[in-house]
């Protein structure tokens, strides 16, 4: 019984986790072809945040309906909900590495807006020069798109731990 549940965990959320990836992807697609930023985007952010918890709460309540007597522990409500956030940022991320890597005017526009900030907010530092050039040289589509997927993981888990408690449920009776 317990391989059943196991494979049952992993292909009910890993495809849950494909579905809200996608929508990741697709309002990223959006903003980026109405001419906004995809990386350093609060509102971009707050839209895959949205699409997170959505996407987290069906997935795991359908999960949590599937199961043969319909009860989930608080643990694994939160290991299901940070997993199916996982498989989409993951996919988030790989989907931010192609856009940086195949549209170096978008690495760019990162680069530019951070180097404003830098300068605004270090602005009497004799090490902002120093701080630009060196982000600029470690600055790839890579390490974008680490860190969109460690943000989206991160950020997933925190409200995964609210979600984990709306969506947990024991046994009426736990002698039966």
């Amino acid at each position: 019984m317990a391989p059943s549940k196991k494979k049952n965990f992993f292909s009910q959320n890993t495809l849950f986790g494909l579905f809200v990836g996608l929508s990741f992807i697709a309002v990223a697609y959006a903003y980026y072809r109405s001419g906004r930023g995809v990386s350093l985007n609060p509102q971009l952010n707050n839209v895959i945040l949205l699409l997170s918890i959505v996407g987290a709460f069906i997935g795991v309540r359908k999960y949590r309906d599937e199961l043969p007597d319909n009860c989930l522990s608080y643990g694994k409500a939160l290991g299901a909900c940070t997993y199916l956030i996982a498989v989409a940022s993951v996919i988030y991320g790989c989907f931010v590495f192609y856009l940086y890597r195949h549209h170096p005017e978008l690495l760019e526009n990162y680069l530019t807006s951070i180097e404003t900030t830098f300068k605004e907010v270090y602005s009497d530092s004799a090490f902002t020069e120093n701080m630009i050039s060196m982000l600029k040289a470690f600055t790839t589509p890579a390490t974008i798109a680490f860190a969109e997927t460690f943000n989206k993981i991160f950020t997933g888990f925190i409200f995964s731990l609210l979600l984990a408690g709306l969506l947990r449920r024991t046994r009426k009776n736990k002698f039966i």
